[in-house]
C-alpha cells in the first residue's frame, strides 16, 4: 500500500470515528428534547409555537445550496418526530383535563 493510499484509509477512518461521535450527540440531543417536551408545564403554548415556527424551519433549511437529499429527506423526517412527539402532549395533556 502506497502513502496516498494509508492517508486516505486514515482519513476516512478518522471521518467515520467523528461521524459516530455526532450520532452519538445527537441520539443524546433527542432523548433530551423528548424529555423537554414530555415535562413541558404548557404543552398546548408549546405546540402553538411549534406550528408557527415551523413552516420557517423547514423553508429555511429544506433545499437549501449546500444540503443533499438524503440530508433533506432526515431533516424533515426530525421535523415530523419532533411534532408527531409534541402533539401526542397535547393530546395526552387534553384527555387528562
Amino acid at each position: 500500500m502506497n502513502d496516498l493510499s494509508a492517508d486516505i484509509i486514515h482519513r476516512l477512518e478518522r471521518c467515520e470515528l467523528e461521524l459516530q461521535a455526532s450520532c452519538g450527540c445527537l441520539k443524546a440531543l433527542e432523548y433530551g428534547l423528548r424529555a423537554v417536551i414530555a415535562a413541558h408545564p404548557d404543552p398546548a403554548t408549546l405546540a402553538s409555537l411549534w406550528s408557527q415556527v415551523l413552516p420557517e424551519v423547514a423553508d429555511q433549511h429544506s433545499g437549501n445550496a449546500n444540503s443533499t437529499p438524503l440530508y433533506d429527506a432526515a431533516f424533515q423526517h426530525a421535523l415530523a418526530t419532533l411534532t408527531e412527539q409534541i402533539e401526542a402532549t397535547t393530546d395526552r395533556d387534553e384527555k387528562d383535563d
